[in-house]
This record gives C-alpha cells, structure tokens and sequence, in this order.
C-alpha cells in the first residue's frame, strides 16, 4: 500500500494552486484589487452555488483508498500533504490537536467532494465545529466540549 500512498502525495503536491492561477493580462490597480475582495466577500455571504474542490485541485475522492486500509503513519502523510496543497487554494485547515488521523482524513475527504471557495484576497476556513457538541463531527474530540 506504501508504493500507493507515495503515488498519492505525488499527485497532491502536483494539485498544488498554480503560481499564475489568479494572474490577470494586466497588473490590478489597488482600487480594482478593492473591488475584486469585495465581490469575493459578496460571493462569499450570497451562499450561491459553489464547485467541489475536485473541480480546482483535480484530486478525485476515488483515488483515495477507505480508511482501515492505511496505517496510521500513512495517514499522517496524506493529512498533511493534503493540507499543505489545500493551503496553496487559501483553503485553511484547524483540527483539535487530540484529533485522530483516521478522522482527520475523512473530513479531508468530505473537503475534497464538498463545495469550496476560492479567493484571491482571503481565506476558506475549516474547523469543522458547529458550535453545538450534539451531533458534532469531531465527536468527543469537539472544543466546545471543553467549554460547558
């Protein structure tokens, strides 16, 4: 499975933001980058339809193998060479430090079919808590358990 795993973090770091992604045929005058962060948050609050994040990386969630195939070391592997080419789209990531990997990588993998977008003046945050512990992803691994 090794040899597999090291295809695998071979094609994340190929799914790395291109350097010219956001380039336009001219330099942006700092009114026009104003106005370009702010149709980006416009975007961002109107909750429009917004593509997966397979469409931008071109990662595809089938290639990665289900969970109880890979070690734990494998794991720690593919999360941060996932997070580090999520990092390159302005995507950011925030696990618990307590939090497993296998559940580190599932979550991972829900980013990578869920809808994302991608900003050239911000940031997408992932901290996967909803603020209410009951039905929370991070399970017993949740934050705001630590706060009632």
């Amino acid at each position: 499975m090794q040899a597999y795993v090291n295809f695998l973090l071979e094609d994340i770091t190929a799914a790395h933001r291109p350097a010219d992604y956001f380039n336009k045929s001219r330099k942006n005058s700092e009114e026009e980058d104003l106005e370009e962060a702010l149709l980006e948050s416009e975007m961002f609050v109107s909750q429009e339809v917004r593509s997966g994040f397979e469409g931008y990386c071109g990662l595809k969630r089938e290639s990665f193998p289900p969970v109880d195939q890979l070690s734990n070391e494998q794991l720690a592997q593919l999360t941060s060479s996932f997070v580090k080419m999520m990092e390159s789209w302005n995507l950011l990531v925030h696990f618990p430090d307590d939090l497993p990997q296998p559940i580190r990588y599932e979550l991972l993998m829900e980013i990578l079919v869920g809808p994302v977008m991608i900003f050239n003046h911000g940031y997408w945050g992932f901290d996967f808590c909803t603020g209410e512990p009951v039905g929370c992803k991070l399970g017993e691994y949740c934050p705001c358990l630590n706060r009632e």
